[in-house]
């Protein structure tokens, strides 16, 4: 038998990593007939905003002796054990309820079905599909709405109206399964993999009926990214879809740290349907000759090799010359730089330094030593970049050393270090490809994350 958790929460704020639920309820059914309830005020360990007691009537005298959420988990997990997740909105309520089971090192994974979706599909034409309004559509009598018991309520009769009278088993099923026909799945892989998949940081891959690793992919949420790869069926999804068998991932906790894993496992495993970052050789380099006189060019593109390492600078390295000229060339045309400054045996670049070659020219050092310096494929110093772990006791990190990649690992959230020794002695994987300074100049760029100088 088929259940049904229908579930609503009140809380602090909007925001999940950051408000706390202070009341729950939950009435479980099979589509017909209410199998169980529950319902707890929640005492959040902070106080409730006046907005929020304006609009629930929820205040902190209220919920001073209630429980605190760890101390409901295993009812919650109970009562909801074997059921699908169900909620007016459901990303809200079930992205709370989630939160916290991660703050208590539990994982909670449910298959969700949000009744929005529902009514949208069911229900054509309606003004809006907010609760107020489907109330007002049913004539619907509640008591106590914005608090959980009520507006549970009034989903559960929302629900069960549209199971029994517009609803099956396959109008559901493609909703909880996000558009996939579980019937059409390769052979070997059952819908429930991709369910049971965390919806984590990480990197995940793709074998075939042998157990060979043809494609190698970073999300930051695995789960979501897997629904993806077979709800959307483009060519590569087609290809994909026709060769998986087996599915397994790792967990990073950060979406930097799954970037540089899946970097690493592409260029070491090399699947056939990786595109992307597989070469391992890169023929080509984009070098600096401080010492040339004026009228001769210093930034060019040349053979990469020991020797052109002893004689110039090299900045950043190319899997072919056509990739390294177009680098040259955008260099030129952003920085608006005479293009006789630079070279590339059997191409010749265009000048966009709008009619003032000679200014070039007269110090010529000067304005190419500034580029590279924005182009340089190395760190000013050595550092590592503290950044979520894969449980909440836990903290992982990028390392830079040497001014270049040096690992990723993982240490205790409490754990104080003092030295890059003792930060090596944490790393889990040791690597370095040209492409790794990129992600992570990239990234930062973007974003703001704890850096520690080491």
């Amino acid at each position: 038998m088929r259940k049904y958790a229908i579930i609503d929460i009140e809380t602090t704020g909007g925001l999940y990593n950051r408000d706390k639920i202070i009341e729950i309820a939950i009435i479980v059914t099979d589509g017909i007939k209410v199998l169980d309830e529950y319902q707890s005020l929640v005492h959040p360990e902070r106080s409730i905003p006046h907005s929020i007691t304006r609009i629930t009537g929820i205040d902190d005298a209220m919920v001073k002796e209630a429980p605190k959420f760890y101390e409901i988990a295993k009812d919650i997990v109970e009562i909801t054990e074997g059921c699908i997740f169900v909620a007016h909105n459901v990303k809200f309520d079930y992205g709370f309820i989630k939160q916290e089971f991660k703050s208590l090192g539990f994982p909670y994974n449910k298959k969700r079905l949000c009744t929005v979706k529902l009514t949208r599909k069911h229900l054509p034409g309606l003004r809006s599909y907010g609760l107020d309004n489907l109330i007002q559509h049913y004539n619907l009598k509640v008591d106590n709405r914005h608090r959980a018991y009520g507006d549970t309520l009034a989903t559960y009769q929302i629900f069960t109206d549209l199971y029994q009278n517009q609803l099956d088993d396959y109008h559901i099923d493609q909703i909880i399964n996000e558009g996939i026909d579980a019937t059409v799945l390769p052979d070997g892989l059952d819908i429930e993999q991709i369910h049971n998949a965390p919806e984590t940081p990480g990197v995940y891959y793709l074998s075939n009926i042998h157990k060979r690793i043809i494609y190698v992919g970073k999300a930051k949420n695995i789960k979501k990214r897997l629904f993806q790869h077979f709800r959307k069926l483009s060519r590569k999804s087609l290809n994909i879809h026709n060769q998986v068998h087996h599915i397994h991932y790792q967990e990073t906790g950060h979406e930097l740290t799954a970037l540089l894993l899946e970097l690493h496992e592409i260029k070491t495993i090399s699947p056939e349907l990786n595109k992307s970052l597989k070469r391992n050789n890169y023929p080509y380099a984009l070098y600096y000759n401080p010492s040339a006189s004026p009228e001769k060019p210093c930034l060019f593109i040349q053979k990469h090799n020991k020797k052109n390492d002893l004689k110039f600078e090299k900045f950043k390295l190319f899997g072919s010359k056509i990739s390294g000229d177009n680098y040259l060339q955008n260099i030129i045309i952003e920085n608006e730089i005479c293009g006789k400054l630079a070279h590339s045996r059997g191409r010749e670049l265009q000048c966009y330094c709008q009619g003032n070659c000679e200014s070039f020219f007269a110090n010529p050092k000067d304005h190419i030593e500034n580029i590279l310096e924005l182009t340089k494929n190395e760190f000013d110093d050595d550092f590592v970049l503290l950044l979520n772990g894969r449980e909440p006791k836990e903290k992982s990190f990028v390392m830079i050393h040497e001014r270049k990649f040096y690992g990723i690992g993982y240490i205790p959230h409490n754990e104080i270090i003092h030295s890059r020794e003792q930060w090596n002695d944490y790393i889990n994987h040791q690597f370095f490809y040209p492409e790794a300074n990129g992600l992570i100049k990239t990234y930062i760029s973007k974003y703001t994350v704890e850096k520690i100088k080491i």
